[in-house]
């Protein structure tokens, strides 16, 4: 065959890692679609944008795909072989997808059919999944429901934090995606239905899901915290009037009722609903580390998570 001409979708670290695995099998691409570079995620995301311009791939920013429109028009004149969504951060419509005329995959950040939808990787985590991974698969026009092409997972230690998971699938992703695009591209891939039965959609995480309801168990709270600590917004809790985000976590105790939920016992420990947490790293409003008083109450607010 001669090279597959594939049109991509692709937005952050894992954006990047498709587009050089691609270049790795072969591929052409003509064209890839990306969205504006967000100056809240560039503090850790890499810009396709600029390493599409490095490699001389044209870049569309921000796309409209609705019927009639520029872009639409200009992926058909393409006549790809194959589209590929690595983290784009929209769902493709039917029309775009009856594009690749070979097929269109995506890849996903979960071993699906568990945590379809929006931040996988953070929902894992907020649930206290032992195990993660990377699934590519086929794209229809529900989130996340089409054949699976391959996944591969990977452990998850109870303290990993979404960060330090996010660079385990990184560090996954290129031998991954050697692999998968190989299947497909030689035609070897053999594609297995999902039972949908057996995962849920799960919707996009908002900053104030991240405050803490210490009437949970510790190890939910611990979670949470892990779940969502930087460069993800944080978890938070109120305090003496004021707002701190708690950035890391140690469950110490994960049974037992020592005390009111919230409460700030004398080894600095504070107690859940069930069990006790140590905070590592508590700050407040301009980032300021502070210090909790022994026998005071943190706001027992509940989150959403």
């Amino acid at each position: 065959m001669s090279r597959p001409v594939c049109v991509v979708f692709a937005y952050g670290h894992f954006g990047c890692a498709g587009i050089a695995a691609l270049s790795r099998a072969g591929a052409y691409l003509p064209l890839v679609l990306s969205h504006a570079d967000n100056p809240a995620d560039n503090c850790w995301w890499p810009s396709v944008h600029s390493a599409c311009a490095t490699a001389g791939i044209p870049v569309l920013l921000d796309a409209e795909l609705k019927t009639g429109s520029a872009a639409l028009a200009r992926i058909a004149q393409l006549r790809p072989d194959y589209l590929f969504s690595f983290y784009y951060k929209h769902l493709l419509g039917a029309e775009v997808l009856a594009i690749g005329r070979r097929g269109a995959y995506n890849l996903h950040g979960s071993l699906l059919p568990k945590y379809r939808g929006r931040a996988p990787i953070n929902w894992q985590l907020v649930h206290g999944e032992s195990e993660s991974g990377l699934t590519l698969h086929e794209m229809v026009p529900r989130a996340d429901a089409g054949r699976i092409v391959l996944s591969s997972r990977v452990a998850v230690d109870p303290d990993q934090d979404a960060y330090g998971l996010t660079q385990q699938l990184l560090d996954l992703a290129p031998a991954f995606l050697d692999r998968a695009l190989a299947g497909l591209f030689s035609g070897h891939a053999r594609l297995r239905t999902q039972d949908l039965s057996q995962g849920s959609v799960f919707p996009g995480r908002r900053p104030q899901d991240g405050m803490i309801d210490w009437h949970a168990p510790a190890r939910t709270v611990h979670n949470l915290v892990r779940a969502v600590a930087p460069p993800w917004p944080g978890a938070f809790t109120r305090y003496q009037d004021q707002r701190l985000m708690v950035l890391s976590t140690r469950v110490v105790q994960e049974h037992g009722v020592f005390a009111p939920a919230g409460t700030v016992l004398g080894d600095g420990t504070i107690a859940c609903g069930d069990g006790t947490i140590e905070p590592i790293g508590i700050f407040d409003a301009t980032a300021q580390p502070q210090q909790l008083i022994p026998g005071t109450t943190l706001s027992t607010t509940h989150g959403v998570s």
